[in-house]
């Protein structure tokens, strides 16, 4: 018999079959389990909680309900004692592979109909951030191939074993190993049945992880097949065993051929995949470059294109030097570029790059001829890697809706130059729906291309960009009673929300706040607006720099707007990154070597203060102070803490856990809840301020800055450890 004519019988038998009917609902529910169970996308945006959770359930535990379908339809025929007589009637291989295609055609409906299941509730949480294009890819990149994957790999432990329980095992084993145990914990591309989604962006929605998806399951669908074409030949024959048969099979040369060439596929993309680097998991600071310099350039220019759909740069370096350096020059780019090009003088300079990923850079060795005055050209382009050690936060990207990029992602760091009194002349070319960013001041000098791109123009006085951003932005400018000129920019999606909860009249406030209480920070230059800015989630976090409050925007995302846990306003998670200015970041700093007395603590109680202020004291004793007495009860009442001698006993792993989540209570639990004591014993809240404000005021006197103790703090109170201990 043909192929066709068995798959139109199997694919008959299985739409007639209880248990396939059975399977197939049990896979509609799966995603279920990603609203409340299994949750691994990071953050809280919308995208993440409706898109990303859902599916990753669905194709995680669909995945194992299509094995056990896989293995019990393997076994139908042994069970049922007919195996003999179906392979006298139509040829084996070509019947397992009617077989196999049939069970992949029922889950490729199922999957279709999951989609549409979900659609409309999917649709209605998301209200406007809702892209169709981006939910149906989800279902098309993770939950279908990872299904047919999981097929692949049951239905090949089966006819290789020809036992039941021991191709569950194997399976079980093998989703262990590599997707949930502690060797598969940082191997991302090893995560064949839970593939690595991350965390999700609505207003600047990236389609790096779906990259990422597809590449990944192209290769564990060539490991799979591949394993799926060799268990062909171990199909028992002619009352043969596993060997015997597996000999046989050998003479069908197609077999072996095809086996061998679909495992070293996947081999070979695993191999060469260009988006997650090949280096250690921990950054080596000792890899960062010290003093550096021995010459300098003149006439630098620096002339990048990015591609986002394709998600590539390509770019091009001209440096005129006046001096070669002596001996063997080095410059370092991301590890995902490949050096296209170097001439100097118009001469091919050969050159070499070490293969060693640190810190998701490669370094690229040359040497110059010893006459000065000549340009140096050096081409380069490719997909930017994000080093190991930054994993699973996306620091560097290229996408239709966000582009995220830093000093080595942009252009060479050279190792034995420094820039010289000119400047760098930048040109960047990318979509003209994009607004562009450097150092978070925004390009305005463009040229308009005929292609819908536009090319900027600016000129920057440092060996490298710090960060370079583009996305859907908008920009308000607005002062506050201080007579402060805020910049705040933030996703073009977002405006309803900025517009609704009123985040401008919070921004003037919050700093309206700080100044008059502590006094005004020394890095907002006058006459230089105080920038606000939002970052993508993927890069997980915000940041403070003189001037500069960044933060992620799950800040104002309406999932955060609508959680009854993080209080009636979510403008205070943002406000607490603008208190940075002042505690921590780029104020005052703190010694933070005993583990408890930190920045963020300040900062949280200055942000309870503020919102005191603002919402009435009830208010913040249920949103701050009652949280505080909370946690802090709950880790006073812990085992662990209270028999410090039995935690040497407990494995490496949970010890440290218990130690990140103590610093974790000390810093936002504990430290607020004894400043809050230190402010009933000092008088009040006015001399707290007065307090706070001398620490400030003196720390910024000073002339070269340091951190300050907690026993400064205790003096600058007049108390002892002992008075603010809790209980």
């Amino acid at each position: 018999m043909k192929f066709f004519s068995l798959y139109r019988v199997e694919l008959r038998r299985l739409l007639l079959t209880k248990f396939i009917w059975l399977i197939s609902a049990l896979c509609l529910l799966t995603p279920l389990l990603g609203y409340t169970i299994y949750t691994p996308s990071l953050l809280s945006a919308m995208s993440g909680l409706y898109i990303g959770n859902p599916i990753s359930a669905g194709t995680t535990f669909g995945g194992v309900l299509w094995a056990v379908a896989a293995v019990f339809e393997a076994n139908r025929q042994r069970r049922s004692g007919t195996d003999v007589l179906a392979a006298a009637i139509a040829p084996p291989v070509t019947h397992s592979a009617a077989k196999a295609a049939a069970l992949m055609t029922v889950s490729a409906t199922v999957t279709a109909l999951c989609s549409l299941v979900y659609l409309p509730y999917t649709a209605v949480k998301l209200d406007y951030l809702f892209n169709a294009d981006f939910y149906f890819a989800h279902y098309l990149v993770f939950m279908l191939p990872t299904w047919w994957i999981s097929i692949l790999f049951a239905e090949s432990f089966y006819r290789i074993t020809r036992r039941v329980e021991l191709s569950a095992l194997i399976y079980a084993a093998l989703a262990y190993m590599l997707c949930f145990s502690r060797f598969a914990k940082s191997k991302w591309l090893l995560w064949w049945l839970n593939p690595l989604i991350g965390a999700y962006s609505d207003g600047f929605p990236d389609i790096w992880f779906l990259r990422v998806g597809a590449y990944t399951r192209l290769m564990w669908l060539c490991a799979a097949a591949g394993l799926w074409a060799f268990s062909l030949m171990c199909q028992r024959r002619y009352q043969k065993g596993l060997f015997g048969s597996f000999a046989r099979s050998l003479k069908k040369v197609y077999l072996p051929i095809s086996a061998a060439a679909l495992i070293t596929s996947g081999t070979v993309l695993w191999n060469v995949q260009l988006f997650i680097g090949h280096g250690g998991e921990e950054f080596k600071d000792e890899y960062l470059w010290g003093d550096m310099v021995s010459e300098s350039f003149y006439n630098v220019g620096y002339f990048i294109k990015l591609d986002p759909t394709l998600g590539n740069l390509s770019g091009i370096a001209e440096y005129h030097i006046r001096k070669p350096a002596n001996g063997e020059n080095c410059f370092r780019l991301n590890a995902g570029y490949k050096i296209k090009s170097m001439t100097y003088g118009g001469e091919n300079v050969n050159f070499r790059t070490v293969k060693e990923d640190v810190n998701g850079q490669y370094d690229t060795f040359f040497e110059l001829p010893e006459k000065g005055g000549e340009k140096l050209v050096i081409e380069y382009g490719g997909f930017p890697t994000v080093a190991q050690c930054f994993m699973p936060s996306i620091p560097n990207s290229i996408g239709e809706n966000y582009i995220f990029l830093q000093h080595t992602d942009i252009a060479p760091l050279m190792k034995n130059y420094c820039l010289g009194d000119r400047g760098v002349r930048f040109e960047i070319t990318f979509p003209e729906y994009l607004t562009p960013f450097v150092e978070h001041e925004p390009l305005t000098d463009f040229t308009e291309n005929l292609d819908g791109t536009r090319t900027y123009k600016t000129t920057y006085y440092s060996d490298y960009i710090y960060n370079f951003i583009a996305g859907r932005y908008l920009t308000d400018r607005f002062s506050s009673d201080e007579s402060i000129e805020f910049r705040f920019i933030y996703g073009d999606i977002y405006q309803p929300i900025v517009e609704e909860y009123n985040v401008r009249q919070s921004i003037c406030d919050v700093y309206d706040y700080c100044t008059k209480h502590y006094g005004k920070t020394p890095f907002v230059l006058e006459g230089k607006p105080f920038t606000l800015f939002q970052k993508s989630a993927l890069s997980l976090g915000g940041y403070a720099v003189p001037g500069v409050s960044t933060w992620y925007e799950e800040s104002i995302s309406p999932s955060t707007l609508s959680d009854p846990n993080r209080g009636a306003n979510a403008t205070e998670i943002f406000i607490h990154e603008m208190i940075h200015q002042w505690w921590g970041g780029v104020g005052m700093w703190c010694d933070e070597s005993d583990g408890i007395w930190s920045s963020e603590g300040l900062t949280v109680y200055s942000t309870y203060r503020f919102v005191k202020e603002k919402y009435g004291e009830l208010y913040a004793k249920q949103y701050y102070v009652d949280d505080w007495k909370k946690c802090v009860d709950e880790q006073n009442r812990s085992f662990y803490n209270r028999h410090p001698e039995y935690l040497e006993k407990l494995p490496e792993s949970y010890r440290e856990q218990l130690n990140v989540s103590n610093q974790g209570f000390n810093k936002y639990k504990r430290m607020p809840l004894m400043i809050l004591k230190a402010e009933e014993l000092v008088g009040g809240e006015e001399k707290m301020d007065e307090i706070l404000g001398k620490m400030y005021s003196d720390y910024n006197k000073v002339g070269e800055q340091y951190p300050v103790t907690y026993k400064e703090f205790l003096d600058y109170c007049r108390l002892t450890e002992e008075d603010l201990k809790l209980d």
